[in-house]
């Protein structure tokens, strides 16, 4: 936790930086330079997070206009006042906020068709997909919408928010298709050769099996061992078993050391059934690879005339 602390710490000669540009940005906004204020106040923010920090910067957006972005601050500010148990800026913060919330102007992306990968920005931040068709808040303004999607033709036009508390909606036109996108190659169809028997088709790789049957060695090999480990936990389940019997003969045990050992050989055998037969069941696959593996030699597959105005499939090779 102290390590954890330490890492978070802003510097002193951040603090101090931090500190001179948010009284750099207080002087600015009495002097009525609110474009030059916000951003003394949004740079020292990002060298030291600080409350009241927010909370004058959210000042500053809504001597801006910018209705939505001070709304959006005032209520983080206030939760996390809160979350510190600093009550008079919580209160400080949803008052602020709650003062603002009437003159708030709402825009609505509505996206009726939907390509695969399809994106839509507002300005440089993404619109996630749960807010399309939703009236979100926004600032007074211009504000351009893009919407890309790959294979497509990107979609940008301007729609203007006019005002507080001002109702917008854009709509975003159905994408056409790029032509000068890379379009993936038709396959091919088979052609089949003239008559005589000449091949039409490889039906073998250049593989000559040597990974599938190195893979059968490996799993067989593990099956075996399985096979090996269950035998070790099916003889000590014997021998557990001939302790508990000399204990209690007749299966009558009035011993705690003689039902222990009888529940421990019981266990053990359980153990070993199942690595046996799980092992054998492995090294069985194992063998099913090695010997099923294909040949280095190549197949062909033909088409030779019947004698009988037809066709006939012809195999070569060896299998």
């Amino acid at each position: 936790m102290l390590a954890n602390h330490a890492v978070a710490q802003v510097s002193a000669a951040d603090k101090a930086a931090a500190e001179a540009l948010f009284m750099q940005g207080l002087e600015a906004m009495k002097a009525g330079r609110l474009g030059e204020a916000c951003s003394k106040l949004e740079q020292s923010q990002t060298i030291e997070h600080a409350i009241g920090t927010s909370l004058y910067l959210a000042d500053c957006y809504e001597k801006q206009g910018r209705t939505a972005s001070a709304w959006g601050l005032f209520r983080d500010a206030a939760s996390e006042a809160q979350a510190r148990g600093e009550g008079s800026r919580a209160e400080q913060g949803r008052t602020r906020a709650a003062r603002l919330e009437p003159r708030l102007s709402r825009l609505t992306v509505s996206v009726t068709e939907r390509p695969p990968g399809l994106q839509v920005f507002r300005g440089n931040s993404a619109v996630p997909e749960a807010l399309w068709n939703v009236a979100v808040p926004v600032d007074p303004g211009e504000h351009r919408i893009t919407a890309r999607a790959p294979g497509y033709v990107e979609s940008s036009q301007l729609v203007l928010v006019q005002g507080d508390a001002a109702n917008a909606a854009v709509t975003v036109p159905p994408l056409m298709r790029d032509s000068s996108a890379p379009v993936p190659p038709a396959a091919t169809p088979a052609v089949a050769p003239a008559p005589g028997a000449e091949p039409m088709a490889d039906a073998g790789t250049s593989n000559n099996g040597s990974t599938q049957r190195t893979v059968g060695l490996v799993v067989g090999g593990a099956g075996i061992v399985a096979m090996g480990v269950g035998a070790v936990f099916g003889l000590n389940a014997m021998s557990k078993n001939n302790d508990a019997e000399k204990i209690c003969p007749s299966n009558q045990c009035n011993s705690q050391e003689g039902v222990d050992l009888t529940e421990d050989a019981k266990s053990a055998a359980t153990v070993a059934n199942i690595l046996v037969i799980g092992g054998a069941a492995v090294a069985a696959t194992g063998v099913v690879l090695y010997f099923t593996a294909p040949s280095g030699n190549k197949r062909s597959v033909g088409v030779v005339p019947d004698g009988r105005g037809g066709a006939r499939l012809t195999f070569g090779g060896s299998f």
